[in-house]
């Protein structure tokens, strides 16, 4: 019976190696998983090493700001990897991959924001939107904090077989500078019906 003081020491000490056990486990599986991110991201950096940077659209100077670009890459194991990166170095960037015959995730958008500086809005230096949108995307707008709408250009971009509008818009200077910062980027139709929104995380 468990009220027996010799039963019960037996087993605490059998729980206690049980979790000595489990905790065994779990550490393995985190190092593995580690292991596994590290193995992953060397082969996609290899991978995007190899594949050519092809520029979808502009992100023009401003504020006294170089222009960059919006480029995709096409990896062996079939990704879609979008970068904003500096015009002389195109594989210079950051961004993010989807599978290509799904790049922009089941969504009607696929945006990326990046910035210098922060964390505060008024503390970034150089805050930049670019991805893709659906091919009946007519209209791109960014709603900032404030309220107010920018208005982002759309370029025709082609991947694969398929068409989309790829667009890249840096934020100006005086807007940042106020903490008037992006809460969402929206797609809207030739009807004016908006038909996709993406949250940036900031607003």
């Amino acid at each position: 019976m468990w009220s027996e003081p010799g039963n019960r020491k037996r087993r605490t000490v059998t729980v206690a190696a049980l979790a000595v056990v489990l905790a065994g486990v779990a550490v393995s599986a985190v190092v593995a998983g580690r292991v596994a991110m590290v193995d992953e991201a060397a082969r996609l950096d290899h991978e995007l090493a190899e594949a050519t940077a092809n520029k979808l659209a502009d992100i023009p100077s401003s504020d006294g700001l170089p222009a960059r670009a919006l480029y995709a890459q096409v990896t062996a194991s079939g990704l879609l990897c979008l970068t904003d990166a500096p015009i002389e170095s195109p594989t210079m960037g950051g961004g993010g991959c989807n599978p290509v015959d799904d790049p922009l995730g089941g969504s009607a958008i696929s945006a990326s924001l990046a910035y210098d500086g922060g964390p505060a809005v008024s503390d970034v230096r150089d805050g930049r939107i670019s991805g893709l949108a659906v091919a009946e995307t007519a209209a791109l707008r960014v709603l900032m904090s404030d309220g107010t709408f920018r208005a982002v250009k759309l370029k025709k971009a082609k991947v694969g077989s398929d068409e989309f509008q790829a667009f890249g818009y840096r934020f100006r200077k005086a807007d940042l500078k106020k903490g008037i910062g992006p809460v969402a980027i929206v797609a809207y139709d030739g009807d004016g019906n908006e038909i996709g929104r993406q949250p940036t995380g900031i607003g």
